[in-house]
């Protein structure tokens, strides 16, 4: 797998590629409510593009996995005890780490944690925070085997997913 950012003239593939992601999440156990779908919606998606905040795997030309990373987050992030003191400009806040169930089981969505601490260090971030809702355990697991520390649990309002949920809270130190 080939990890690169995205470009614009991708903007189609990555929002099928997520609309896709979005019907598999949608027949998981731990999104029994909401249309799970609109995640990450189009405007972020753009707006990450442009940015050079959306990286994307490919393999023999198809786009398989993605991440986004900014520095943005749920206002609850706010009313958390981080272990890393840092303002928001200097902390990266990792979204929509997806990879398409088919490559599943190939260690894919561990290489695209790696590169994404990678990406943090190299724009000089102190830190990488995220949230991953409660009952997803396999991401759990994956993100705390690369030194992510669990924070906290939170409930958050995302509208793809309709109602307040749990979310599990976890960030690295850079």
């Amino acid at each position: 797998m080939n990890i690169r950012e995205a470009r614009e003239n991708e903007l189609q593939d990555i929002l099928l590629f997520y609309s896709k992601m979005c019907e598999e999440l949608g027949k998981k156990e731990f999104l029994p409510e909401g249309n799970k779908g609109g995640f990450p919606s189009k405007e972020m998606v753009i707006t990450a593009i442009k940015n050079n905040q959306l990286y994307v795997g490919e393999e023999d030309g198809i786009i398989m996995a993605a991440y986004i990373m900014n520095n943005e987050a749920d206002s609850v992030y706010d009313t958390v005890n981080w272990h890393t003191d840092a303002p928001k400009s200097e902390v990266s806040v990792l979204h929509a780490l997806r990879v398409h169930p088919l490559y599943n089981g190939k260690g894919y969505a561990s290489r695209l944690v790696e590169h994404s601490i990678e990406a943090a260090r190299k724009k000089g971030q102190k830190a990488i925070r995220l949230d991953c809702i409660e009952g997803n355990s396999i991401p759990h697991k994956i993100y705390r085997s690369h030194g992510f520390e669990y924070i906290d649990t939170v409930k958050i309002y995302y509208e793809d997913i309709g109602v307040p949920r749990n979310f599990l809270l976890f960030e690295k130190e850079l």
